[in-house]
């Protein structure tokens, strides 16, 4: 399990030059008479024929005329012949058009978002639409980041000069993208350089670092939060951390951002998978709401009430042991469980007391991201049994290459096997115990989504049609540098100066 994402919520063309054409073959008859020429085209020539009678002058020249001609088409037709046959047995096979490989079919779905995974990715992936003009993508950018606010696209990104910041809302609810504003502030400057560039989304405000964007218009404001990035925003209240030892909370008001608390925590870590949990790092509700700190790995972690600021830490400490660390960091709806190196898993609610702490078994069955988190309870019965019933599905691999990858719907009918998985354990031979960073299954398990972790040298994405025992493999997704799941049935990727949109391949 990993906390990039929450376990339980959402989060050439081919080659055209000719054969060469073989040099005209040797020893070709001529049609009559001694060779006058090299040139097996050429006409024949005109001697008298011997048997001609004396009162039929033209019949020699007329009769070597059409045996001329004749064989003319002849060495023609052969000539054509051995052109097709080398541009058959030469052609390149295996590669694909470029009309093929980057047509945009378009996006042709519901444009909704349920946490699951739609059925139709059984076909395979497929690209909707490519977008490079919004200017967070054109030219050299340090960081690019993106946001699905309903419908809506957002796209950020701070030039590689460090000065200035662009931001481009995009509607994607159509066949293909719209640009609704396109907004550079080349005087911008992030002061929370030292941070990644993050984005969330309060009300009518686009976070991007310590800067607002009115989502209607796209104008740019810079933000009181100097030295902060946004880490998320629970309702009304947004929360940005230093990357340091401090946090605070701030709501709109009068036109105005006001700090409603900062408080001190253990000390941070810029790099932590926390801030990348985004929306899922929420555990609780009401009064006692809260996120997680993204504090260092061998920090003991804390939680942040977003409404006061208290500060609670899950340990009897704040630095751990030093042969100590967190393995896994599991959140639930109405809590966090934190699994350690020795595989100790304990249990807090959202106010931090612990509930509960047991060892688990090492290896499980990977379980589907997407749609509802487990409570509390439920996790422990999932960290004991392998049963988890909030979610559509779990897999495993087995065989003897670890290549078969059987999948389990929670509530679709029987089990189903897809051969000739590759990558996803941690070694290639019995047990097979996979590592995997994501798994997203459609409610009948027709369609899984599954990419590996960090045991392989190779990374691996496939989407599995588990009806047919078909793998497509999911390169591009590897290859870009940040991926948004949009909608079940479309997914948004960063990469090489361009937005790339994906769906299920086309029928």
């Amino acid at each position: 399990m990993s906390t990039n994402d929450s376990q339980w919520t959402q989060p050439t063309a081919a080659d055209s030059s000719s054969a060469p054409v073989p040099p005209p073959p040797t020893g070709t008859p001529y049609a009559s008479g001694p060779a006058s020429s090299t040139n097996v085209f050429a006409a024949p020539s005109s001697v008298p024929n011997p048997i001609a009678r004396p009162n039929d002058p033209g019949a020699a020249s007329t009769v070597s005329s059409k045996r001329g001609w004749f064989i003319v088409l002849s060495i023609l037709a052969f000539l054509i012949v051995i052109l097709l046959l080398l541009g058959y047995f030469f052609r390149p096979w295996g590669s694909t058009p470029r009309e093929e490989k980057n047509s945009s079919q378009g996006y042709s779905g519901s444009a909704t978002n349920t946490g699951n995974l739609s059925s139709a990715w059984a076909a395979g992936v497929g690209t909707a639409w490519t977008l490079d003009s919004v200017s967070a993508v054109r030219g050299e950018h340090q960081d690019v980041v993106t946001l699905v606010d309903g419908t809506t696209l957002y796209v950020a990104g701070t030039p590689s000069s460090h000065e200035g910041i662009d931001v481009a809302a995009v509607d994607i609810s159509g066949s293909q993208p719209q640009v609704i504003w396109d907004s550079s502030d080349p005087q911008a400057r992030r002061d929370s350089s030292r941070l990644p560039l993050r984005m969330t989304s309060v009300g009518d405000k686009l976070i991007v670092g310590n800067y607002t964007v009115d989502k209607a218009t796209g104008e740019v404001q810079e933000a009181p939060w100097i030295d902060d990035s946004p880490l998320t925003a629970v309702g009304d209240v947004l929360v940005t951390c230093s990357g340091a030892e401090t946090c605070a909370g701030w709501t709109w008001e009068s036109s105005e951002w006001k700090q409603q608390w900062k408080s001190i925590t253990a000390l941070q870590d810029t790099s932590n998978e926390i801030w990348d949990m985004r929306d899922s790092l929420v555990v609780g509700s009401g009064d006692d709401t809260s996120v997680l700190a993204p504090v260092q790995g061998r920090r003991s972690l804390q939680l942040i009430n977003v409404h006061t600021g208290t500060v609670a830490t899950l340990s009897d400490s704040v630095r751990m042991e030093q042969s100590g660390y967190r393995r896994d960091v599991l959140v639930a709806s109405d809590g966090v469980a934190i699994r350690d190196n020795n595989d100790l898993v304990s249990f807090y609610d959202a106010s931090g007391t612990l509930v509960n702490s047991f060892e688990m078994t090492r290896y499980l069955s990977a379980i589907a991201d997407g749609g509802q988190a487990p409570t509390l309870e439920e996790l422990q019965a999932y960290l004991k049994s392998g049963k988890a019933p909030w979610t559509t599905g779990m897999i495993e691999a087995s065989g003897p290459k670890c290549e078969d990858v059987t999948v389990s719907p929670t509530s679709a009918g029987s089990s189903r096997i897809v051969h000739k998985a590759k990558g996803l354990t941690v070694s290639s031979s019995d047990p097979c115990y996979t590592d995997i960073d994501e798994v997203r299954m459609s409610p009948d398990g027709a369609a899984v989504y599954v990419s590996n972790g960090n045991s392989t040298e190779i990374e691996h994405a496939y989407f599995l049609d588990t009806n047919g025992d078909i793998v497509h493999e999911a390169t591009d997704m590897i290859e870009a540098d940040e991926v948004t799941w949009a909608f079940d049935d479309l997914i948004i990727a960063v990469s090489k100066g361009q937005v790339t949109a994906f769906t299920p391949a086309s029928a």
